[in-house]
């Protein structure tokens, strides 16, 4: 997973620099360097993104133009619509593929319409540019990967770690004759039952949002419930990089006053090379998952970093709430590893899932205060006209 995780990094730290400099989106913070290494593992995936990206735009401005959505609106409208091709390939052929290229067409169907949403979003003088910089930014990743993936690195790049991108399911590392050899990764999920999951956890993830105004990530909670029923060191990984990459994103916003795009990205690179030396040391052998936990992490950690002062001591409990409650749907629906959690799944385990759920939203619920009614409060002003008094 090395080469993924440079790959990414660099392009992280890219991507917040030309930011920071030409204000350019570049379709998002990791559309582009995530789209690199989707399209050194697998080259389909590049017309697959392509496609759908204009799909999305195109449903998007339609959609815009009929309706009154802006913001958030748009990007869940855009996600929508950029994730039908890749999620009915997923659907259709997706049996053909393995379980860790299933993986990357899975987790990838968001791209499209994240990178459709931010073309949307930049004023029509800026387009052009900010897609010749996009293009230059994604062939010269790709093309660092490309270098990077070689017979005579194999056991340094593909050895230290588990292999992501030296697998014999990676194009890149097959074409070149560097594949190492490695055990298939097993089935976790049906195809349905995954996107089931993932429409539950986005669901429960903007009500969060909606309700308590903080955000645990669109996909987040239902790819860790995933990762749980494959290895219970995916999830001390992710919340050993999340921790770590909250205090490393504390210090670098105190110092730099960084924000936004540009303290996301260096956020989300720190995490992702953290993730290196920790799989080294842990028994994680699916690189590619430990590769999308550290860029769960670092997203999650500037989410985390983003909340309200007075509402972050929320956020661990939404957050394993909402984790707790999709592991119990994951682990009665899909397959559990030697290395999964939990091993056993009877009543006992089914009550203590379900009370950790209710404890941690009835928390959340006690130190919540509820905003006034706007209806209400203009009712009762003077401004509504009304004679009661």
């Amino acid at each position: 997973m090395i080469v993924p995780v440079v790959v990414t990094a660099l392009g992280l730290v890219l991507v917040g620099t030309i930011t920071q400099l030409f204000g350019y989106r570049l379709g998002g913070t990791i559309a582009i360097p995530v789209l690199a290494v989707y399209t050194l593992k697998n080259a389909f995936m590049l017309p697959v993104f392509f496609f759908s990206t204009i799909l999305a735009y195109l449903g998007l401005s339609i959609v815009k133009q009929r309706t009154l959505i802006y913001g958030r609106d748009e990007l869940l409208v855009a996600m929508g619509i950029g994730s039908g091709i890749p999620l009915l390939i997923f659907l259709t052929i997706g049996a053909v593929f393995p379980e860790s290229l299933r993986e990357v067409v899975f987790i990838g169907s968001i791209l499209p319409g994240l990178a459709a949403f931010n073309y949307h979003q930049l004023k029509p003088q800026y387009r052009t540019d900010d897609l010749i910089a996009t293009i230059l930014l994604f062939s010269g990743l790709t093309t660092l990967g490309w270098f990077l993936v070689t017979p005579e690195l194999a056991p340094v790049l593909g050895e230290l770690t588990p292999p992501a991108l030296y697998t014999s399911t990676s194009d890149v590392a097959v074409f070149k004759n560097a594949a190492v050899a490695t055990e298939l990764e097993p089935t976790i999920l049906s195809r349905p039952s995954t996107i089931l999951i993932f429409l539950i956890g986005l669901g429960i993830s903007e009500r969060v949002r909606a309700r308590y105004g903080i955000r645990i990530g669109l996909i987040s909670t239902a790819l860790l419930a995933i990762y749980a029923l494959a290895s219970q060191w995916l999830i001390a990984l992710y919340v050993i990089v999340l921790v770590t990459a909250f205090i490393f994103l504390q210090l670098v916003h105190q110092i730099t006053l960084l924000y936004g795009r540009v303290l996301i990205s260096i956020t989300t690179a720190f995490a992702l090379l953290s993730t290196v030396p920790l799989v080294m040391a842990l028994p994680i052998t699916r690189g590619l998952s430990a590769y999308f936990v550290g860029i769960l992490a670092g997203i999650n950690a500037y989410n985390w970093h983003t909340t309200p002062t007075s509402k972050r001591k929320l956020y661990v409990p939404l957050t394993l709430g909402t984790f707790t409650f999709l592991l119990l749907i994951v682990r009665a629906t899909g397959q559990i590893l030697p290395r999964g959690i939990p091993q056993q799944f009877g009543p006992v385990e089914i009550l203590v899932g379900v009370a950790i759920t209710v404890v941690c939203f009835l928390f959340v619920e006690y130190y919540t205060v509820d905003r006034p009614d706007h209806e209400e409060v203009f009712e009762a002003s003077i401004l509504s006209g009304s004679d009661e008094r």
